[in-house]
């Protein structure tokens, strides 16, 4: 399923080319330039390249600025996180980055999403409030901090992939397949995006350790095929028993075909038998566009699994290296390791992320919302990347 993408705000710009203005700018350091950019006075032009100003002029920024000290009140307060930075405002905390050339002037600009102020507990009652269904899951060492319907099954998206990862990492360690095993790449394991492999050619040389490294970190989901077939479909299923038939990312997107609804109801209502059954007769249908998916298909048909559960998944594949290469919503720089994966699609969206703090504490946060509707995203990843700021702030 498609991997998580974070949306941010027009002002996301990286401008590398550099033409000299006419007028020069008194070179400030960056916390000073995000001071002065978001007062209500702003800077003038002789403070941005030409050609971050060429890609959005000034009179396009102005509003985005405005808009931000708008929705967050006056700013308080410019941190430095490594080569990021954290803008305080009186309502929230925005995660920034700014780039300037040799005379001080802007030349790269963003903004990511707005993080609301509050403890752990209020940030836990938005992701509560949300329509919908929804879980949560914050675990310290071992410790449950936050406990709601963690335990509830709900469709998560390509956070499944991770069962596959545990079936994967259980047969190399029994000798049935090896990382460094090549496997040329089959017509048969063909999906639809996000990913890679879909546009590869046939009979690429991959190895099983690429496969895993797109399955989990852009979510691909030709290689997620790929590797079903490879250890098995029932060897997942025993690391998932209660996803027996686990289905394949290409016969998900045949169930969600509009021209299947009958299909996907005899799915809906079908035992394991006839569920398996199924998947033998649509075997040889070709691979929907993206364009015939239904989008009255959204949570039915499925990966389901509780927050609990996949915080024991994440803690299983926490050692290899997969599940490190994409931190997710966190701040890599915040914890001395992140293991994340996470899954979206209409009406489904998860978070989950392993960290381990500087100070050696083990934390797992596990969010899952499910609507029949299309979401919203930062209304969930807002609250979401707070905890996990929170939970670095105690470090």
């Amino acid at each position: 399923m498609p991997s998580i993408r974070f949306a941010v705000t027009a002002a996301m710009l990286t401008a590398v080319l550099f033409t000299a203005m006419p007028a020069r700018a008194e070179a400030m350091t960056p916390e000073a330039t995000l001071e002065a950019l978001m007062s209500p006075e702003g800077l003038g032009p002789e403070h941005f390249g030409a050609a971050f100003l060429a890609a959005l002029p000034l009179p396009q920024l102005q509003p985005i600025l405005a808009g931000i000290r708008q929705a967050n009140g006056p700013l308080e307060d410019v941190d430095r996180v490594s080569s990021s930075f954290r803008l305080h405002f009186a309502d929230a905390t925005v995660p920034t980055t700014i780039a300037l050339d040799g005379e001080g002037r802007i030349i790269g600009l963003w903004f990511g999403p707005a993080e609301p102020l509050g403890s752990i507990e209020s940030l836990a009652a938005a992701i509560q409030a949300l329509p919908g269904s929804t879980a949560l899951l914050v675990v310290s060492d071992g410790k449950d901090v936050i406990a709601q319907d963690a335990d509830r099954p709900l469709a998560i998206g390509s956070a499944a992939k991770l069962a596959v990862l545990v079936a994967l990492r259980d047969a190399v360690a029994a000798g049935r397949l090896a990382w460094d095993q090549v496997v040329p790449l089959a017509p048969s394991w063909r999906s639809l995006p996000s990913g890679q492999l879909q546009d590869w050619p046939d009979g690429t040389p991959l190895t099983i350790a690429t496969l895993a490294n797109l399955m989990i970190s852009v979510s691909d989901n030709t290689a997620t095929d790929a590797l079903i077939r490879l250890v098995g479909r029932e060897a997942v299923e025993a690391v998932a028993p209660a996803n027996t038939p686990f289905l394949t990312t290409r016969e998900l997107f045949t169930l969600k075909a509009n021209e299947n609804a009958p299909l996907r109801t005899a799915w809906i209502e079908g035992d394991a038998g006839a569920r398996r059954t199924l998947l033998a007769e649509i075997a040889d249908r070709p691979l929907p566009k993206i364009t015939d998916l239904s989008a009255a298909a959204t949570h039915a048909v499925e990966w389901f699994l509780s927050a609990r559960e996949i915080c024991r998944l994440l803690d299983a594949t926490a050692d290899l290296g997969s599940v490190g290469i994409n931190p997710g919503v966190a701040e890599r720089e915040r914890w001395k390791s992140v293991a994340y994966k996470g899954g979206s699609e209409l009406g489904v969206l998860n978070l989950s992320t392993r960290v381990v703090g500087h100070d050696g504490r083990v934390h797992c946060v596990v969010a899952s919302w499910n609507h029949d509707a299309a979401l919203d995203d930062q209304r969930l990843i807002a609250p979401y990347r707070g905890i996990l700021n929170r939970l670095a702030e105690r470090e």
